[in-house]
């Protein structure tokens, strides 16, 4: 609410690391927002995320992915 009122949009790029159960290990802001409090909050979404994990062929393993998320203000 506090970037609602502020005027913040922006588009936040994460490097997430997605173990073999597609869960997110490690979150990182690739590129930021221009805002903290858009880039938390998107690291806060996708730390909750699950994934479809990676495989080598027929195993599941950890990998590293890109995840962007836009904030955009709308009318309501």
């Amino acid at each position: 609410s506090a970037s609602r009122r502020a005027g913040e949009e922006g588009t936040v790029r994460l490097k997430v690391l997605v173990d073999e159960k597609g869960r997110p290990r490690e979150v990182t802001v690739a590129t930021s927002s221009g805002f903290a409090r858009l880039d938390e909050a998107a690291m806060q979404a996708v730390r909750k995320w699950r994934f479809v994990a990676a495989t080598d062929g027929t195993n599941p393993i950890s990998a590293w992915t890109q995840v962007a998320i836009t904030f955009r203000l709308t009318e309501s």
